[in-house]
């Protein structure tokens, strides 16, 4: 049995898009050249859900079999290189949950509220109990599937604050819905969730109203049925609860650890059909998001949900590649702008209205790709980035590192350091609008104190990859200083940006090995973007040696005997993920286009299995877009680098009706090379763009050869002692 009604997308670009690719574990080209060389640091999955959600959504659906990460799927948790192993036998589940997170790894937060399950039995016979999950389909905004030993077919659809669920069961069976309001996190031993608080009641034959503290955050929900209702009721440890209209989390339950919510039957028919509105802030805004969609049907709000996502996706139109290639990128771009989350209004900690995100997972991977890409195109949406970050620090103390829907502050400080004084910086150079006086004075005090504090005195901290950071952190705040006059921050922060250095070995022009490097070795870190490229170069010994480096780094050339060398990961995952474009600061633009050329074609595919490591919340998937046009942002500075792009034109629309076109002449798969290029007509012998040339909306025109030309390798992007 089929779902009962098909979306249909108003366009091409939604229709482009495979919500499963990530979802299993990699099934890519078989590598080669170079990319045989390359090496997995983490397991080879995306850890990717196909599950109902919107643009930045603050609520999405999926079918819940408790494996890791997100919930879906079949895996346990697996933290090595290499494909995971199966943890179920069969592609099952349970019913389906709420909130997931999107490609990461270990998290320590996994969510997956309000586990909804219909069920055909006898009283609450089923719950709790795995059916086959088959018959899946998945669009943007929309999710279905079947419950084989039940029969029950399911359609799923997401608005701002709510999910929309549709089921249809066997003609001769009972339509029966139980949700399990005390469900969260995995079923793998550690990774469980349970609710501290909770208290929810029937307050109409058709409607239930409630909440459940999880992790110290409310979460607030309203469920309504648009079928008739027949009975329904409460239920315990899978027991239905007589004559009881509500219910409460008390001492003792919470002790004994029970199970409980609440169960509903159709009147007649075969299908029941009912929507969740969700806020962490009350329930009557609960509510509002159900009575913001009352009048609209299923199907409509499946049309929105697509419409809504081909407005984002037709910000970027690419043509020519194959159309495997335009289902990468598009589906690349959607995965790109799954996170973070945005609960504007719902901030659960202050209740006061503005600007709130959850689920800012993994900053230390998204700043060099994911965020510049939205800023880029949506400053308005930089604008409330920027809003809420400085919130975070003036209520917590610290910029975040990573934020997640819990009140644990400033968590995962192991893996980066003043990533935020970069990004900040960075929304401020595409013009996106803020209160900068408010960002500049939060900065400094920010880098007042813990590891900031430590690196003042010493100069460089451990780990060494933090010492990068702590001096890009400063760098970044001097230059925001230096343009709103504030001469002592300057003076205070410049100085202080130099001290890069002693985290490298200039014996070797790599950093030093006696360090722990957060999923990943010393080389993997040593090829970052830093203010001064030229000054790094200088400490290898000058371009020659740099790009003897970077050459048995990415694998062009092999090591000396009793030389140890860790290559580049691939992408599988994304310390050096930049890497490939340091070769340009030293005039090789002809190795930078045969790298990205070959991650693209071996290490990203349809299918499943089409990544080659975590999604990790937009970060990789972020990557090929830029790569697949061919442009690539530097973080922190007023610079776009030209890569080899993997369509023949590519149309970016930007704020106030800018448009930049990229177009690449005798576009082959073996012409990956720049022969020559032009930029409003006018020649062009440089491989990058400064930023305002980017924003202002051109023509860039790149003719592609099968051999180098030696294009650009007379020109060096700008560096800070250059």
């Amino acid at each position: 049995m089929a779902p009962v009604s098909d979306p249909s997308p108003s366009s091409d670009y939604s229709n482009l898009v495979d919500p499963f690719i990530g979802c299993e574990a990699t099934q890519l080209p078989a590598p080669e050249g170079i990319a045989a060389t390359w090496w997995c640091a983490k397991p080879a999955i995306g850890n990717t859900h196909p599950g109902a959600t919107l643009p930045f959504g603050m609520v999405s659906a999926c079918a819940y079999s408790g494996a890791y990460v997100t919930g879906y799927g079949q895996y346990p948790v697996s933290l090595d290189g290499g494909p995971p192993p199966k943890w179920l036998e069969r592609h099952e589940a349970r019913g389906i949950a709420h909130f997931q997170q999107s490609g990461t790894g270990r998290i320590r937060m996994y969510y997956n509220y309000l586990l909804t399950t219909p069920l055909v039995g006898e009283g609450l016979e089923g719950l709790g109990d795995a059916f086959g999950l088959i018959e899946e389909k998945a669009s943007p905004g929309y999710y279905a599937g079947k419950f084989e030993e039940s029969d029950v077919a399911f359609e799923i659809t997401a608005s701002a604050r709510a999910i929309h669920h549709h089921y249809q069961f066997p003609a001769s069976k009972t339509p029966k819905i139980a949700i399990d309001i005390s469900a969260g996190g995995l079923r793998i031993e550690g990774m469980e969730t349970r609710p501290s608080q909770a208290s929810f009641g029937f307050v109409s034959p058709q409607a239930c109203r409630g909440w459940a503290t999880m992790e110290g955050v409310p979460i607030h929900f309203c469920i309504e049925a648009k079928t008739p209702l027949a009975t329904g009721g409460i239920w315990v440890d899978n027991k239905i609860l007589e004559d009881s209209e509500s219910w409460f989390l008390n001492a003792e339950a919470r002790e004994k650890g029970s199970r409980f919510g609440i169960w509903f039957e159709a009147e007649s028919g075969s299908e029941i059909e009912f929507r969740i509105g969700f806020s962490l802030q009350s329930l009557e805004r609960a509510e509002n998001a159900l009575a913001a969609v009352h009048h609209e049907t299923f199907p409509e709000l499946t049309d929105d949900a697509s419409r809504y996502w081909n407005d984002r996706l037709s910000k970027i139109e690419v043509s020519g590649g194959t159309e495997d290639e335009r289902q990468i990128f598009y589906t690349s771009f959607y995965h790109a702008i799954l996170k973070p989350a945005d609960f504007h209004d719902e901030n659960p900690f202050t209740k006061l209205p503005g600007p709130f995100f959850l689920d800012l997972s993994t900053l230390w991977d998204l700043y060099k790709t994911q965020l510049p890409l939205v800023m880029t195109l949506w400053p308005e949406w930089g604008r409330d980035f920027v809003e809420f970050l400085t919130e975070v620090e003036e209520r917590e103390g610290a910029f975040p590192i990573s934020y997640l829907m819990d009140n644990v502050p400033e968590r995962f400080a192991k893996q980066a350091t003043g990533l935020c004084h970069l990004i900040l910086y960075d929304a401020h150079l595409r013009g996106v609008e803020g209160d900068w006086d408010r960002v500049l004075n939060d900065l400094w005090r920010a880098s007042r104190k813990g590891k900031f504090r430590e690196f003042r005195n010493k100069h460089v901290v451990q780990p060494l990859s933090h010492s990068l950071d702590l001096s890009t952190a400063y760098f970044s705040m001097a230059q925001l200083a230096k343009q709103l006059g504030e001469q002592l921050i300057y003076d205070k922060s410049i100085e202080r940006a130099p001290y890069w250095i002693n985290a490298f070995d200039d014996r070797t022009g790599l950093l030093k090995p006696d360090s722990t490097y957060y999923e990943g070795e010393n080389w993997n870190y040593s090829f970052r973007f830093l203010h001064d490229m030229a000054g790094r170069i200088e400490i290898a010994g000058g371009e020659r040696y740099f790009v003897e480096l970077l050459d048995l780094f990415f694998g062009f050339s092999e090591p000396q005997p009793g030389q140890q060398v860790h290559r580049f990961e691939g992408l599988n995952n994304e310390p050096d993920m930049e890497a490939p474009y340091a070769y340009i600061y030293a005039g090789r633009h002809d190795r930078t286009a045969r790298v990205v050329r070959r991650v693209m074609r071996n290490q990203f595919a349809t299918g499943r299995g089409g990544l080659p490591g975590n999604e990790d919340s937009g970060a990789l998937s972020s990557w090929f877009v830029w790569n697949a046009v061919g442009i690539f942002p530097v973080t922190g500075q007023p610079v776009m680098l030209i890569g080899s792009p993997l369509f023949e034109r590519s149309v970016i629309h930007l704020p106030n009706d800018a448009v930049f076109v990229i177009e690449a002449e005798d576009h082959t798969p073996e012409n990956v090379y720049v022969a020559s290029a032009t930029l409003n007509d006018e020649p062009l012998d440089r491989a990058w763009l400064r930023l305002n040339e980017f924003q202002d909306g051109g023509v860039l025109k790149l003719v592609m050869s099968a051999e180098s030309s030696g294009w650009a390798s007379q020109t060096r992007p700008p560096s800070v002692t250059t």
